[in-house]
């Protein structure tokens, strides 16, 4: 049998994949899609020499997915990107990557992952999806973990208001609130680029192996999963306001309520 490898990188938060586009000289139009493809001409004239088997898919929310490529072919693509001023991380690089492989039996048929049941017939889309999915379960990845660091943080604030510790300095409050809000909305963009593209929607065969290789990555368990740790930062988030708002409200009625115990004073000693 053969096999059909994938390698997935997260490599940046984004990609500006047009303008990446642009360097290439390709002409088609992908505004509409979340992902550039480079493949055959375009990966010879990096790599060197022939690369028909080769392909590289760069996703908007900074992931590359890499079929058939050898780590040093990897590297070289990585250091080529550079070179058009694209800025990686190589933190992220190294913690958020997988890999994968698709097993092409001697009959034409594709088995999506090692010891699967059942069976597919080749299909033209077969490795867009696979590079798809993959790259969706890297940036998963790297959504669940910097949320879970996240959540740690705002609900350790959060026990200490509850216990009486008041002393945390007000640069930290506002720090950790404005990144709870920022991670939000850059949490849910991400998450909606991460919806089943709709390329693989027009034809049945492309859903069905899209879902069943989702399915193996366990995507849509993990974007429930996600949407609930956010609506939990968000209670985090409303609890800790309501709590300031609270003593606010505590601290003007004692000044309210010293106030009006001056009143009498200051008319006995006005006569």
């Amino acid at each position: 049998m053969e096999k059909i490898f994938f390698n997935t990188y997260k490599v940046a938060p984004r990609l500006p994949i047009i303008r990446i586009a642009s360097f290439f000289n390709l002409k088609q139009d992908i505004g509409w899609k979340e992902y550039l493809k480079i493949d055959g001409a375009e990966v010879e004239q990096i790599l060197k020499y022939a690369s028909a088997e080769k392909a590289v898919y760069l996703y908007k929310y900074g992931c590359i997915s890499f079929l058939n490529f050898n780590r040093d072919e990897i590297t070289v693509f990585l250091d080529y990107l550079e070179t058009l001023f694209v800025e990686l991380d190589y933190q992220l690089i190294s913690h958020y990557n997988e890999s994968h492989a698709l097993i092409l039996s001697s009959e034409g048929e594709v088995y999506l992952w090692e010891g699967a049941d059942h069976k597919f017939q080749d299909h033209q889309q077969m490795a867009d999806i696979a590079a798809a999915v993959l790259a969706k379960s890297t940036e998963l990845s790297s959504i669940e973990t910097e949320l879970s660091e996240v959540l740690d943080d705002a609900d350790y604030f959060i026990n200490q208001l509850k216990q009486g510790y008041l002393k945390a300095n007000t640069h930290k409050v506002i720090s950790t609130i404005a990144k709870n809000i920022r991670f939000k909305y850059r949490s849910l963009e991400s998450v909606r680029l991460l919806d089943r593209p709709s390329e693989f929607n027009r034809i049945f065969k492309a859903r069905q192996m899209y879902d069943a290789l989702s399915g193996y990555y366990e995507l849509d368990e993990r974007y429930e999963i996600i949407f609930n740790q956010m609506e939990v930062l968000d209670s985090i988030t409303g609890e800790y306001f309501s709590f300031r708002s609270k003593r606010s409200e505590k601290r003007l009625l004692i000044f309210e309520i010293v106030l009006l115990s001056l009143f009498p004073i200051l008319h006995i000693l006005s006569k």
